[in-house]
């Protein structure tokens, strides 16, 4: 079995390893596509940090097609479409329980801690199977749209932290894969009014496509200059902690800012309290996200236009030429096809 695994910074080998047979409900994956996550990114290009086990094979934005289960797996088929969400939760802590499996301290993270999806095979054990990680695919979805399955997924869980009502006006900050994926989604869930900033004409381009009502150049003129109106709900989808000043000045009164994006070990943000205080302005947190989300998620990408995002497919012996090409400006998303 092909696999490709990361032993530090821009250093990832051909990897060998046994998968046992499954028993209970496990089962093993072919695994179609993979997609390269910005964290994949990170990780490659500056080396991973300590949560990670080394070497790993990286890879959590997986599309595959069942090919073993265990003896005690009903709900699934060899052959079935899948996607496979990137965390494993125990189900039993407080914390599974009240419904934040994505929080749970005991978890097992795809890509991270175990082998993940930069591989021809992954090993999916009875706690994932059994919590409803491997999420079968509606009928007409692209293959490779399923590699976006866990994107889009944390970009519902997202906007479920944010009260939210139909005919809203949004500013998406970002207008890479995690921008362009909020954007679809609010626009289908009834915004009247959603803009998009970012840098690069491609990306403009391809929000204007999927429904921006207007799609900023932030490159010369800062944001908050280019706009005279202020926002119900504004997503700061990248990692430049001056986006945060820029969306507080964009919200409303009583407006929620969803802050998104991971930021670099340190990252300090200075934020005036008497502002969020007099003008109530609501501050949400957002990682990963639920089984649940993610099933939702999956059911959603026939009405969604997820594949569009994909820049480039590369073979999984490419792949150091992968990351370097993920890098490119004008790029999107990449997928490693095994």
């Amino acid at each position: 079995m092909k696999s490709m695994a990361l032993y530090g910074k821009e250093d990832i080998r051909p990897f060998s390893y046994d998968l046992q047979s499954p028993h209970g409900n496990d089962m093993i994956v072919e695994v179609l596509y993979c997609g390269i996550c910005g964290s994949d990114i990170r990780m490659y290009f500056n080396g991973p940090t300590p949560r990670y086990t080394i070497p790993v094979v990286l890879g959590h934005e997986i599309a595959g097609r069942v090919k073993h289960i265990g003896p005690k797996i009903k709900e699934y088929s060899v052959g079935d479409i899948v996607s496979i969400a990137p965390i494993i939760p125990c189900m039993q802590c407080e914390v599974c329980l009240r419904g934040d499996d994505h929080l749970c301290q005991r978890n097992q993270v795809i890509g991270t801690t175990i082998h993940g999806g930069f591989s021809e095979l992954i090993y999916m054990p009875d706690e994932m199977v059994s919590a409803g990680g491997v999420a079968k695919v509606p009928q007409g979805v692209p293959f490779e749209a399923l590699a976006l399955a866990e994107t889009l997924a944390c970009c519902l869980h997202g906007i479920r932290l944010v009260p939210y009502t139909v005919g809203q006006r949004f500013l998406i900050i970002g207008d890479g894969p995690i921008g362009l994926s909020f954007l679809q989604l609010v626009k289908r869930m009834g915004a009247s009014y959603v803009v998009t900033a970012g840098r690069r004409p491609s990306r403009r381009k391809l929000s204007k496509k999927m429904g921006a009502d207007l799609a900023i150049d932030v490159t010369t003129i800062g944001l908050e200059n280019q706009l005279d109106e202020l926002f119900d709900i504004v997503i700061i989808a990248n990692s430049n902690p001056a986006s945060v000043s820029q969306a507080i000045k964009l919200t409303r009164s009583g407006g929620h800012i969803l802050l998104f994006s991971g930021y670099t070990y340190e990252t300090k943000i200075e934020v005036d309290p008497n502002i969020l205080h007099y003008r109530e302005l609501q501050i949400h947190g957002s990682i990963d996200a639920t089984v649940k989300d993610f099933n939702k998620a999956v059911q959603l990408l026939p009405y969604l236009k997820m594949d569009q995002l994909i820049s480039a497919k590369f073979p999984l012996d490419q792949i150091k030429d992968a990351f370097q090409f993920a890098k490119n400006n004008d790029v999107i998303k990449v997928v490693i096809q095994p």
